[in-house]
């Protein structure tokens, strides 16, 4: 780890401890925990409804919370009897619809949140607007700019009045799928040279895996993890977190020093645990060989180009997902299959228990 990364992640730009937040009886926050150092880049991802956007108000001081604190930099912003008022918090705010004046041009849109000096000098517009690569349609009105356009004026407004902390709530929803992974390497390279911290709410699993630094999942009301992206994937905490966070594999088994046996065979774990277990590895880690005597076979393909998932039925029934890269490697749908773990799986407490008598392949 370098000096730099060590003291980004001494110095905490956001933390909220205990948030909670209800709408008459409906919860929207329960108890949330949220840590992001200066400099970082935190994806705070979840399905619809599960209270991600209101964390991000409460952050922002749109919303007053039940209970809870949150703090920016070392200021506590809000808590039992504080609670500072937006504009005084240095948070910048990107909306999803972007929430841009019509009846101002793009400098005057960029130049809204800072003072009336600063606004007439119109160096700091000029400043964000060339940072995002605008500062060519100035004065140009909302209308006339396409929809990724509009989101950088957004995120220039945003940007403007110098914040410590950057806001964006599902900010490429609204753009078509070639836009959007376009604009977010964009945004991503834009926040890093402008030396901000970044919280941006979203559901899509493939942006926060690709665009952030950290990825804390909320579900149900509650942030259920917090890791980096690469550990988040790999070594999800729970059967809910893996299943939420891409394709996997789940069979039940049982676990002893270091290993697990399953219908797979004896498997090496990658953390230690004993006695019934699910265990639970990714679709690229199966690995298919063509075998007429194979114990599974192969019932459906979907090709995407770069990658293919093959779905596979084994004579126990269980149905298991493997992803291949590139070519089809001559495996087809009815073909029989040998298979093969590739490497230490994951092992939660059984829910269950282990059925009497695994049978491990030979």
């Amino acid at each position: 780890m370098t000096d730099i990364d060590n003291n980004q992640k001494q110095r905490t730009a956001i933390e909220c401890v205990g948030l909670c937040k209800r709408y008459g009886d409906i919860p929207a926050v329960c108890g949330a925990d949220l840590s992001v150092s200066e400099g970082r880049f935190l994806a705070l991802l979840g399905p619809s409804g599960c209270g991600k956007t209101t964390v991000l108000r409460l952050i922002a001081g749109l919303e007053v919370p039940d209970r809870g604190e949150v703090r920016v930099g070392a200021q506590t912003v809000a808590g039992p009897g504080i609670n500072v008022p937006p504009e005084e918090r240095k948070v910048g705010m990107v909306f999803q619809e972007y929430a841009l004046f019509p009846h101002l041009n793009i400098e005057d849109n960029a130049a809204y949140g800072l003072s009336a000096y600063e606004r007439s000098q119109g160096k700091r517009a000029h400043e964000v607007l060339s940072l995002v690569g605008l500062e060519g349609v100035k004065d140009r009105m909302p209308h006339e700019l396409s929809g990724g356009q509009q989101q950088r004026v957004a995120l220039a407004r945003a940007l403007a009045p110098r914040p410590d902390v950057i806001l964006l709530d599902e900010p490429f929803s609204n753009l078509d799928a070639g836009m959007r992974v376009r604009l977010r390497a964009e945004v991503r390279r834009i926040l890093r040279k402008a030396q901000v911290t970044a919280v941006f709410v979203t559901h899509d699993q493939e942006e926060a895996l690709s665009l952030a630094d950290e990825i804390a999942v909320m579900i149900d009301n509650r942030i259920v993890q917090t890791d980096t992206p690469e550990r988040l994937y790999r070594r999800p905490e729970s059967h809910m977190v893996a299943t939420f966070l891409g394709d996997a594999n789940f069979l039940p088994g049982r676990a002893r020093n270091g290993a697990v046996e399953c219908e797979l065979g004896t498997l090496p774990m990658a953390q230690g645990t004993e006695g019934d277990v699910e265990i639970m590895f990714r679709p690229e880690d199966l690995v298919l060989t063509s075998d007429e005597k194979g114990p599974g076979v192969i019932i459906e393909r979907e090709y995407f180009g770069h990658d293919q998932l093959l779905r596979v039925r084994m004579d126990s029934n269980t149905i298991l997902k493997s992803r291949l890269v590139g070519c089809c490697r001559g495996l087809r749908e009815g073909e029989r299959v040998r298979v093969k773990v590739d490497s230490p799986v994951i092992a939660y407490p059984s829910p269950y228990g282990c059925p009497a008598e695994v049978s491990p392949l030979e």
